[in-house]
């Protein structure tokens, strides 16, 4: 019994007794069963484990082909918050810079919606292949499956970690006309009426709103928490005086600040930023375990050949080595934060776990 395949290297291999053979001429022969005493049972048993042999050669040979032609097309990474958000200053940067050392096109595509797991999911669904990216964010891989269980993708399972790109701190405002002028006074006003300040932030079961009821929760207020989708819609209901408060990444609202419509009561970083020199971080003024900084990384669909996540771990750490985006991210407060891509997973499950505590002990569920 014999089987031809074409287009493979020679080479020859016995399993079981049986000879697998591909020859000088490119054709795979395999022969199963070794002898005129061979029962069909020894035959079969031997064709099969030939066959298994000779699958497990076309998976590789089809992956190294893969890893060698790729990208053969346009690299989409999807992002999960609206265009014009936070994320917009250094993922597209990214994505130009990637765009030239590829020589193709990578395009960033906006998929909000859900705290992020809209898009998280899209990705985790996406064929493995590495032409589908995801940025991953502490909201879409840590808080969102920390409170909510009816996520329709595992953050660690459904995905395979390229690089940590870059620690974003975040900043909490009001109108430059209003009452509160400090993060003291903003706990004043939330105590005095419970449950009426309304606080602006990016989406149920975001870090935003997870950070925000841990820190609800310590310094004893209920304040009044309104989802968005995108930060204009956010920031025109804050500036129309429709919400009191909000909170987002430093590049959305610094040009406001700097215009003197918004005024900023706290930064969420471990030290204090230097756009921002004068506003005290959270830590400083008591309340630790809420602050720090927000980070984003590059993730592949789980399945992802490790060739081409190591080729997208080069490729995007080389990109964001450039000035061009350097300056970008220096201008937006951002820190620049590469790992290899094992750091980034153990990172992942890190924060996975930390805030599954977090919402824990702060009672948070979403559906």
């Amino acid at each position: 019994m014999q089987y031809r395949l074409q287009g493979h290297e020679r080479a020859r291999w016995s399993v079981h007794g049986s000879t697998c053979q591909a020859g000088s001429d490119g054709k795979f022969v395999i022969f199963c069963g070794s002898g005129s005493g061979s029962i069909m049972t020894s035959i079969l048993v031997r064709c099969h484990a030939c066959l298994a042999a000779v699958a497990a050669i076309l998976t590789a040979s089809s992956t190294l082909a893969q890893s060698a032609t790729f990208p053969d097309r346009p690299i989409v990474i999807v992002d999960p918050a609206a265009a014009g958000s936070g994320t917009d200053f250094f993922s597209r940067p990214l994505a130009e810079e990637m765009s030239k050392i590829l020589n193709k096109p990578v395009i960033v595509e906006n998929k909000p919606g859900a705290g992020g797991a809209l898009a998280a999911e899209f990705v985790a669904r996406a064929k493995p292949d590495g032409h589908t990216l995801g940025l991953a964010a502490v909201s879409t891989h840590a808080a969102n499956p920390a409170v909510n269980k009816a996520l329709r993708y595992d953050p660690v399972k459904d995905f395979a970690a390229i690089t940590l790109m870059v620690t974003l701190p975040s900043v909490t405002v009001v109108r430059a006309d209003a009452p509160i002028r400090s993060l003291k006074e903003l706990v004043e006003a939330a105590r005095a009426a419970p449950g009426k300040v309304t606080f602006a932030g990016p989406g149920i079961g975001t870090a935003a709103h997870v950070l925000l009821e841990q820190f609800s929760r310590q310094a004893g207020i209920r304040v009044s928490y309104i989802p968005y989708r995108g930060s204009g819609d956010m920031l025109a209901d804050l500036l129309g005086g429709r919400v009191d408060v909000a909170s987002d990444n430093i590049p959305t609202l610094l040009p406001h600040l700097k215009e003197g419509r918004l005024r900023a009561l706290v930064v969420r970083d471990v030290i204090r930023v230097a756009s921002l020199p004068d506003v005290p971080t959270y830590k400083e003024l008591g309340f630790e375990s809420v602050s720090f900084p927000l980070w984003f990384g590059l993730v592949a669909p789980a399945g992802t050949p490790p060739d081409v996540i190591r080729l997208l771990n080069n490729t995007a750490q080389t990109a964001m080595r450039t000035p061009a985006f350097q300056q970008r991210i220096e201008a937006g407060s951002a820190r620049y934060s590469p790992s290899t891509p094992e750091h980034f997973q153990a990172q992942i499950e890190e924060w996975r776990d930390r805030f599954r505590i977090t919402a824990e002990q702060a009672g948070i569920r979403t559906e």
